[in-house]
């Protein structure tokens, strides 16, 4: 998920991906939804820890399918990281840290270091105060099952990884995506001022034989929201390549 997200936020995407047989693993971020606050000396280095708690979470899946593996057991294949925005932007760096733990990526329109700001990042927490023109915002622009969740996650938000204007680990994005080794998909929006990566972004990408570029015509920074139909197709074409249902 994104900045002010959690996994409940993402519950239309869980329910579509456990539809087609998926077993979906869906992890909250560091000062999101239900998992811990940030410490002061966290928050001096909030990148690379939103990396390492997602490799931990990666990690402590391969050790459960080892310890399958142990008792004779059928174990599941590695994982694609699914993200969006600062999650696509740790799932991206993750990846190229440890390509061993995964078997792809999928990043929606990822966030970059250094492009948003404190004022920028807290106006998000700030649009909940008033609940109910919170809800009907959300109503308007997510599907009903992410809305109330969606208002939910926005006031569980750490204030203090918004104070940092910290949305992504500090790698230049053009290192990151020459350097993947591993199948991903990226999509993205052509809408000015909203998409981050765009149809500029997409071209760079594209150098690396493993990405697959996507531009959705008309699609914002929310590439899933302002398109389900072509985000889907997309998303769901790559993954019965790159991971297989059986």
């Amino acid at each position: 998920h994104g900045i002010t997200g959690s996994a409940v936020s993402l519950a239309e995407a869980i329910d579509h991906w456990v539809g087609r047989g998926y077993r979906v693993v869906a992890a909250d971020a560091r000062g999101h939804g239900l998992s811990p606050r940030w410490e002061s000396a966290e928050l001096e280095r909030a990148g690379e820890v939103l990396v390492e708690d997602l490799i931990a979470v990666l990690e402590e899946l391969e050790a459960a399918s080892r310890g399958r593996a142990a008792l004779g057991l059928p174990t599941p294949p590695a994982p694609v990281v699914i993200g969006h925005s600062m999650g696509a932007a740790t799932a991206m760096v993750a990846a190229v840290r440890r390509p061993d733990l995964l078997c792809g990526v999928v990043l929606e329109d990822p966030a970059r270091f250094g492009t948003r700001s404190p004022r920028e990042l807290l106006a998000r927490a700030t649009e909940v105060a008033d609940l109910p023109a919170a809800v009907g915002r959300a109503l308007e622009t997510m599907p009903d099952a992410e809305a109330l969740p969606g208002v939910w996650a926005s006031q569980r938000t750490d204030p203090g990884l918004l104070l940092s204007g910290v949305v992504a680990p500090e790698v230049p994005w053009d290192e990151a995506m020459a350097a993947l080794e591993v199948p991903a998909l990226l999509l993205t929006g052509d809408r000015p001022g909203s998409a981050r990566v765009g149809s500029e972004g997409l071209a760079a990408a594209a150098r690396n034989p493993r990405i697959t570029p996507v531009l959705v015509p008309g699609a914002d920074h929310q590439v899933r929201r302002s398109d389900p139909q072509a985000f889907y197709r997309a998303v769901d074409t790559w993954l019965a390549e790159v991971l297989p249902v059986d």
